[in-house]
């Protein structure tokens, strides 16, 4: 008897997973497939739709494949589940079946690290190979590589397009994609609640940030999703009149530098301060890079991740902003992030002295800090 086993987030599944596993069948003829959702992966922080939401999409996925069930070994745990574990679990229930696991080649190059890879070398694996890649197996493992290159599709490009809201369908099966749509999941009811509360304007920049924040995170070595994630909610304070924020922000405690200062002469400011405290209270963002990169796009901070400085730039250099600057910015931003981010900077605070507005002290710090990153 040959069990195969499939595992992964499946956050959500996708054209990549349903090719890997169509030629996995067709290579294997197993007597059994097992396609296990994780509970949280072990190289994960988090997973970007719940555990129900994922096992319905699995469920979705895998009706198309015959002799499929999925197996919610590690969603009932509530816990990280290791795949030495799951394994041991096989071998309990078919003692005497051959044991395969599937998995993309980017997974190869880790077995080594994974926990227990002594368990791990009892098994066999097959792998497709995502373009480009190269098959270089771990010493001991019984790897057999499936024909052919399989599409080079991730659930995080397909977060980020959904997000910014890009055209996603296509990288998912039909039965996934209508899963995705009624349950309203990876940020479309977030972009219903927003488009309702937002003006037109302040909608369609939101959505140029957020695709242009996961643009540049992929091209400087970020999560594309998190960047996205974090443009699609980067303004969502501004739901808020400048009354309300003031209110809100003083209420909450939310940390605005120099609160009292800014609520009084700039209270606008305080949107972004306000934003992150919506985007944790309200939507349910943990990641704190995702809430710092929200929190600090607008007047920056001295020491600023990669991804807040990717959404600092990407909101002034958003394809709807009509200034000269932004499509300059762009050009830049693609090839530099951080002399993008010195532009920036100086860009903002050059509009700041030409309006005659108050020169936030925190604006101040942040040029100062870009202009360190460049020496």
């Amino acid at each position: 008897m040959k069990v195969l086993i499939f595992g992964g987030s499946f956050d959500p599944p996708h054209r990549g997973h349903e090719a890997l596993l169509d030629a996995a069948v067709k290579f294997l003829k197993p007597d059994r497939v097992l396609i296990v959702p994780t509970w949280l992966s072990p190289f994960k922080e988090g997973h970007a739709a719940p555990p129900s939401a994922r096992a319905a999409l699995v469920r979705a996925f895998a009706k198309k494949f015959p002799r499929t069930f999925v197996d919610l070994f590690e969603l009932r745990r509530k816990r990280r589940v290791y795949t030495y574990e799951l394994l041991a679990e096989a071998r309990r229930r078919w003692p005497r079946a051959e044991l395969w696991l599937l998995a993309g080649s980017d997974t190869l190059g880790q077995l080594g690290q994974w926990r227990r890879p002594e368990a791990l070398r009892r098994a066999s694996w097959l792998i497709g190979m995502r373009p480009g890649a190269k098959l270089r197996v771990p010493p001991g493992f019984h790897v057999a590589r499936l024909r052919g290159r399989f599409p080079d599709v991730s659930s995080t490009e397909l977060r980020a397009r959904l997000y910014s809201g890009r055209p996603w369908k296509r990288f998912v099966p039909k039965p996934v994609a209508r899963r995705i749509k009624r349950r309203r999941l990876y940020g479309l009811a977030w972009r219903d609640e927003l488009s309702r509360e937002l003006s037109k304007d302040r909608m369609r920049h939101t959505l140029g940030v957020a695709a242009l924040s996961g643009e540049l995170a992929r091209r400087h070595g970020e999560d594309a999703s998190a960047a996205a994630l974090a443009g699609l909610l980067h303004d969502c304070g501004r739901v808020l009149d400048t009354a309300a924020m003031a209110r809100y922000a003083r209420r909450r405690r939310v940390p605005v530098p120099w609160r009292e200062r800014t609520l009084e002469r700039a209270p606008l400011l305080a949107h972004a301060y306000v934003g992150a405290e919506l985007a944790r209270r309200r939507f349910g963002v943990t990641a704190a890079d995702t809430l710092a990169a929200i929190a600090h796009h607008t007047l920056g901070r001295p020491g600023m991740s990669r991804l807040e400085r990717v959404l600092f730039v990407a909101d002034i250099a958003s394809a709807d902003r009509p200034f000269p600057e932004a499509k300059a910015l762009r050009r830049l931003a693609r090839r530099d992030l951080d002399e993008a981010f010195l532009e920036a900077a100086r860009a903002k605070l050059r509009w700041v002295r030409e309006e005659g507005r108050w020169e936030h002290p925190m604006g101040l710090r942040t040029l100062r800090y870009a202009e360190g990153l460049r020496s």
